[in-house]
């Protein structure tokens, strides 16, 4: 390894954070923030891989966040392979395709519901967060 191993992670988010928190269908890849890297974004990768219930609640945060819906098809990466549905201020946006949202700090977001899925699907979410990803919950 080299000189810079302290800052790659190949860990998925702990199985501690978020515990009232449903995993079923989700794969988690990679997760990093400042309490695993010092310093670091907020970051984290998973696949879809089966329909979900929308979660979590409404809420907001103190920074900008980037959340992506990412098809997993190398022929046509623009399809999704699924439908994900996310609110924003309390309206409904569809997903199909490959995609990113950006919810500036304090805009209330969530819940996402995964309504198919055809073909397993990359999501992510990161952004400038220091220490630990709080929520503000709006419910």
């Amino acid at each position: 390894m080299g000189k810079h191993d302290n800052l790659i992670s190949f860990v998925g988010k702990p199985d501690d954070a978020h515990k009232d928190m449903n995993w079923t269908g989700i794969n988690r890849i990679a997760w990093m923030d400042d309490s695993l890297i010092p310093g670091s974004l907020y970051f984290e990768i998973m696949w879809f891989t089966t329909p979900r219930e929308p979660g979590p609640p409404p809420h907001t945060h103190d920074f900008d966040e980037i959340i992506g819906f990412i098809g997993g098809d190398p022929d046509n990466p623009g399809d999704l392979g699924g439908e994900a549905r996310f609110m924003l201020e309390g309206e409904w946006y569809t997903f199909t395709r490959s995609g990113l949202i950006f919810i500036p700090a304090g805009m209330e977001h969530s819940p996402m519901h995964i309504v198919s899925v055809d073909r397993p699907f990359i999501h992510f979410s990161g952004g400038p967060s220091k220490g630990t990803y709080d929520k503000k919950f709006t419910e």
